[in-house]
């Protein structure tokens, strides 16, 4: 376990900021740490994440398909990024050595939450999303569960996005076909930290989808039936008055 106080390293002087008169920022944040990932290259457009850099084969991934076409302009230099790299290791390295034992280990207020991407409908197909917050350093080891038993362990070192306030965010997906009865949790890890901290997420909506529908159509229609009645009814009523008078 590397000594307390620099565990992960973000290197602002590596962070090029372009601000104009509108408030608006064009940022590159650069991390290195021993965990995993060891390092991460990211390009934010105000708090939005365009573009995160792979290590393995030096390529550029955009956070969603309207940015691929500007893909070659986010990191054009992969020398320049190995570079970077190297300095930010060397510098936290130096960095552990000077204050080992001096400045207390930072980490962040890690919060978890989950919820469905699209409106709950028993027995129709979702996604699960594990929203992750306050993550400090970016080290996550993520497990889903449903009833107790392990469906994934895994997470990709692009789905974290740095915040304004120097922490990281992190996003899990699960495909679902939810039914009554289900109940499932994700589980997040923090590098270095021995707790587990767990969300649950349970269907709320006992009734099935389809049954629902089905019902609420019944119950439609046959109010539409009693409302005719009751027309029908009242017209034969006034002209049966407008005879009498």
């Amino acid at each position: 376990m590397p000594p307390p106080g620099l565990r992960s390293l973000l290197l602002a002087m590596l962070a090029a900021v372009v601000r104009c008169d509108d408030p608006y920022s064009l940022s590159q944040v650069l991390f290195c740490q021993p965990s995993e990932p060891q390092s991460g290259l990211l390009k934010i457009f105000n708090e939005d994440q365009m573009f995160s850099y792979n290590f393995t084969d030096n390529s550029t991934s955009p956070w969603i398909n309207d940015f691929d076409k500007w893909r070659g302009l986010a990191f054009p230099d992969p020398s320049t990024v190995q570079s970077h790299v190297s300095l930010c290791h060397r510098f936290r390295q130096a960095l552990t050595n000077a204050l080992v034992n001096i400045m207390p280990e930072a980490r962040g207020n890690t919060h978890v939450t989950v919820f469905t991407a699209r409106p709950l409908r028993l027995g129709v197909p979702n996604t699960l999303i594990c929203a992750i917050s306050d993550v400090y350093p970016p080290a996550l080891n993520i497990t889903w569960k449903k009833g107790g038993q392990i469906l994934t362990t895994a997470l990709d070192s692009y789905k974290y996005v740095a915040m304004e306030d120097l922490t990281f965010q992190a996003f899990s997906y699960l495909n679902v076909t939810a039914y009554h009865n289900d109940f499932f949790s994700c589980e997040v890890q923090v590098a270095g930290d021995d707790r587990t901290i767990v969300a649950y997420w349970i269907p709320q909506y006992p009734v099935p989808s389809e049954l629902l529908l089905y019902g609420l159509c019944g119950s439609g229609f046959t109010l539409g039936i009693i409302f005719l009645l009751l027309g029908v009814w009242f017209c034969y009523f006034a002209r049966k008055l407008h005879n009498t008078d």
